[in-house]
């Protein structure tokens, strides 16, 4: 295995089993069992838990985000408009792999109140998802799309009314449907964007069918049962 190689999957199976076992319940033996290598190359390449913790997210976010900054820019989605909806999209909990970093982003916000290192890493965790969110609301305010509001501001609240419904998704609140969050986020972003009418979202991808016992309204997919991966990608002036 190379020394690239078991880092990759030294990441992604601490990200499987902190998102199923919360990071409390998830031991360095755990992962390193996991991902078929020895507690010493954890070791090596993580000090310790919490680098191992904000790195698995990092990893991930990245992956996500080259991924589907492929696909969209395939679909020829530049407007401002539809790159707000897709960075909305990037928000929510569309799929089986959202839900399992929204839990693993769950445990890094949980944390970071009693530690700075974590607390720095949610930051800058936090201005990767905002910089994309400013630059498409500054690029619509340029062509004329929004107006009359703040660019920065508006990704701030973004990411605020974002984590919020996506927390309640990933609780499975029966109140609240995939389908409603991402319409309730549109509506209230168009206003704040001054956008005159609706966002031109995709299509959501299918949704599994709800595990025995947790049939309601929610539509956020099983973290046990893997739907195609649709996330919106960075705003084109991202680098």
């Amino acid at each position: 295995m190379s020394a690239s190689g078991g880092r990759e999957r030294i990441l992604r199976a601490a990200l499987e089993l902190i998102a199923r076992d919360g990071f409390d319940g998830v031991r360095i033996a755990d992962i390193a069992r996991r991902a078929e290598a020895s507690t010493a190359l954890v070791h090596y390449h993580f000090a310790t838990r919490a680098q191992l913790l904000t790195a698995s997210l990092a990893h991930s976010l990245g992956a996500a985000e080259a991924r589907l900054e492929r696909r969209t820019s395939g679909e020829h989605r530049s407007a401002p408009p539809e790159r707000l909806a897709d960075l909305i999209d990037f928000g929510l909990p569309l799929t089986s792999d959202d839900v399992m970093e929204w839990r693993l982003w769950s445990e890094l916000e949980m944390r970071a109140a009693g530690s700075p290192e974590l607390a720095r890493s949610l930051a800058a965790l936090n201005d990767r998802i905002m910089q994309p969110l400013a630059a498409t609301v500054a690029a619509g305010l340029e062509t004329g799309d929004f107006r009359d509001c703040h660019p920065d501001d508006i990704a701030t609240v973004a990411l605020a009314l974002l984590t919020g419904l996506a927390t309640r998704l990933i609780a499975r609140d029966r109140t609240l449907t995939l389908a409603d969050a991402r319409r309730l986020a549109g509506r209230q972003l168009a206003l704040a964007v001054g956008y005159r009418g609706e966002l031109p979202f995709q299509p959501l991808p299918p949704q599994p069918e709800p595990a025995p016992g947790t049939e309601g309204p929610t539509e956020a997919a099983s973290p046990d049962r893997p739907s195609p991966r649709r996330r919106a990608p960075r705003a084109g002036s991202r680098p």
